[in-house]
Parts: structure tokens; C-alpha cells; sequence
């Protein structure tokens, strides 16, 4: 028996059929192929395929527009930050990439698309070991990964990057510490306590706003939540600003 594609209506078979958590199915042959391979459509409801799907589309023409030439760019204000093989931060830009390569034949007809996210929206970054076998190798091997989740995300909101080895993990966590400002090192461990002291008490006080029913209670509330995350994950609020100026302009070119 016969299944439609849910998103471009074309009959597949059951080889030719990807089913969904919700029970639909879309085709393997072209719509599956517009996403990425990491993609993780068992688990995924329609909408989330369609997010993600959009979420390359745009992914990839900002990757054209943006990434594509600073990767060889003498300006050193433009230079690419690269880890493992698939992420390019643009710290100028505000905004990080995380790509996947297709060829049509071994290393022939190359084409990349990309997923394109805001730095800032970046939660964690956390280190992953797993043990893997390789084909033709007769030992399971040890690898690394860092798992990156992101949030204001539809689409793919969580990849898994393999790394070299921990020290090119710890490299990783080093330059998003640093450029958060959240780095846990002797010399700042007082200045991050002061911060979050400062923030929790400033939540106490948004608190105690609403419950006396103060008029501004709701602003004061929402102030010492932005505090509270700031303490915690560092001010982004220049990595935000310089997103959005980026995302405005490609959205002004993009229309035009």
C-alpha cells in the first residue's frame, strides 16, 4: 500500500517512506534530502521537519552570502573561527554555522548547505565520549564529541560536532568562555560570584515587586531575569545586537 509525502504529496512505497513521531511520512528521495543527516526525523512531528527544512534553506543562503567569503578574507576583523570540521563561528556577525558537504561522486560536485544560528543563542556546549566501531578497523574506537545546544531554535535546535581529541574540546570551551565572559578561572571566580549575587538579589526584589502588586512589578520581574541570565551565561547582548544587524541586512538583499 502506498504512502503520500505529507510535504510535497508524492506516492512512495515503504522503502522510498520516512516516517515521522506523529505517523505522517515524507519521501526519502527529495524531501528527506533537503535536510540534514543528523536530522533526527524518527523522533521529529511534521511541523519540526518543516522547520528544519526552512531552517536549511535560509541556513544555506546566508552561508553563501556571509560565510563563504570570509573563509578566505585577508581582513582579520572577518576571520573565521573553525572547529572539528562543520562549525564556523563569525563572531563579527554574531552568528555561527554548522554545515554539512554532499558529493555527487567521491570528492566530485560538491555542494554545501548549512544551518545557521545566533552565537548567542548558544546554552551549552558539553563534552561527549562515545565508543564507536569503524568499518575495516577490528577494536572499537574511543571518539569525541561536543554536544551544542541552541535556544530560540526551530528546526535542528541540538548538534553533536565530533572533535579531534578533548584538548580540541577544551580549546572550543575556552574561546565560547572567554567570548561569553563566563571563563571559570581563579582571577574571575570573585567577579562571576559578585554578578550572580547582584542578579539573585535583584530576582528577590522582582519577586517581592509582584507580590506587594507593584505597577512595575512585571518590568522589574523580567529585569532581574535577564540579570539572573547574564550572571549565569554571560552578557550576549552585543553578540545579539551585531546578529540582528546581520540578519536585517540579508533580509533587506534577500527581498530586494
Amino acid at each position: 500500500m502506498a504512502n503520500k509525502c505529507a510535504i510535497c504529496g508524492a506516492e512512495i512505497n515503504l522503502f522510498q517512506t520516512q516516517k515521522l513521531a506523529d505517523k505522517n511520512c515524507i519521501c526519502r528521495k527529495t524531501c528527506r534530502k533537503k535536510g540534514f543527516k543528523t536530522f533526527d526525523y524518527v523522533h521529529a512531528d511534521l511541523y519540526g521537519v518543516k522547520a528544519h527544512l526552512a531552517q536549511v534553506d535560509r541556513g544555506t543562503k546566508l552561508w553563501n552570502y556571509y560565510f563563504v567569503p570570509r573563509i578566505k578574507t585577508k581582513d582579520k576583523t572577518q576571520k573565521l573561527k573553525r572547529f572539528g570540521s562543520p562549525v564556523y563561528v563569525a563572531e563579527d556577525l554574531g552568528l555561527m554555522a554548522y554545515i554539512q558537504n554532499d558529493y555527487k561522486f567521491m570528492i566530485f560536485g560538491k555542494t554545501t548547505r548549512a544551518c545557521v544560528y545566533r552565537i548567542a543563542d548558544l546554552r551549552a556546549y558539553n563534552y561527549e565520549e562515545r565508543i564507536e566501531n569503524n568499518s575495516g578497523d577490528s577494536k572499537p574506537q574511543k571518539k569525541s564529541f561536543v554536544r551544542m545546544a541552541f535556544i530560540n531554535t526551530e528546526g535542528m535546535s541540538e548538534i553533536s560536532v565530533e572533535m579531534s581529541n578533548i584538548k580540541a574540546f577544551q580549546k572550543l570551551q575556552k574561546y565560547f568562555d572567554t567570548l561569553f565572559g563566563v571563563q571559570k578561572t581563579l582571577g574571575n571566580a570573585s567577579n562571576i560570584w559578585k554578578a550572580q549575587a547582584a542578579a539573585i538579589k535583584s530576582a528577590a526584589a522582582g519577586v517581592s515587586a509582584a507580590i506587594r502588586g507593584d505597577t512595575d512589578a512585571s518590568e522589574k520581574v523580567g529585569d532581574a531575569i535577564e540579570s539572573l541570565d547574564a550572571a549565569i551565561y554571560g552578557d550576549r547582548t552585543e553578540l545579539i545586537r551585531r546578529a540582528d544587524e546581520a540578519l536585517a541586512a540579508f533580509n533587506g538583499y534577500s527581498d530586494s
